[in-house]
């Protein structure tokens, strides 16, 4: 096989990790993120979380709550280097949370860094970074925190 059709290969496979890794956490299968990172993966969401098992708490976490989540991915980029590679794409997500004081919609848009390793089970991602550009609506929807205490104790506004 020639290096460009192997080259075009692999970035279509990187590609559709991107694009499985918004279908898990939309979906809230975050198990298919076991066949996306590797065990030892970091994921920089604000903070690090490392490993693989501290990714899916993060994304459980922080989306587990909502009554609707939809990421957007879109110009995928990719640079192979051999058995490693860089990557990324631009992100718009959509989160939707029912009755949150404030409105009920929060939006941001931004940027998913990633690192990539070819495994025998195919390519994984070592390390993802998240760098957020804009944001728009409701930001209580984020503050998982203020947001149970807007609602009250009993989870119903005052």
């Amino acid at each position: 096989m020639s290096s460009s059709i192997e080259q075009l290969i692999h970035k279509q496979e990187i590609q559709e990790l991107q694009v499985i890794y918004a279908v898990a956490i939309d979906s809230g299968d975050y198990d298919r993120l076991d066949n996306i990172f590797t065990d030892n993966a970091v994921g920089v969401y604000g903070r690090p979380y490392v490993g693989l098992e501290a990714i899916k708490g993060a994304m459980y976490s922080g989306c587990e709550y909502l009554t609707s989540v939809q990421h957007l991915n879109a110009n995928h980029w990719s640079v192979v280097t051999g058995d490693t590679a860089e990557a990324g794409c631009y992100l718009h997500v959509v989160q939707y949370l029912e009755n949150t004081p404030g409105g009920d919609h929060h939006e941001m848009g931004g940027e998913y860094s990633d690192e990539l390793v070819l495994t025998e089970s195919g390519w994984r991602i070592t390390k993802r970074s998240i760098e957020i550009k804009w944001t728009k609506g409701n930001p209580l929807i984020r503050d998982k925190r203020s947001l149970e205490a807007a609602r009250g104790v009993n989870g119903q506004e005052d």
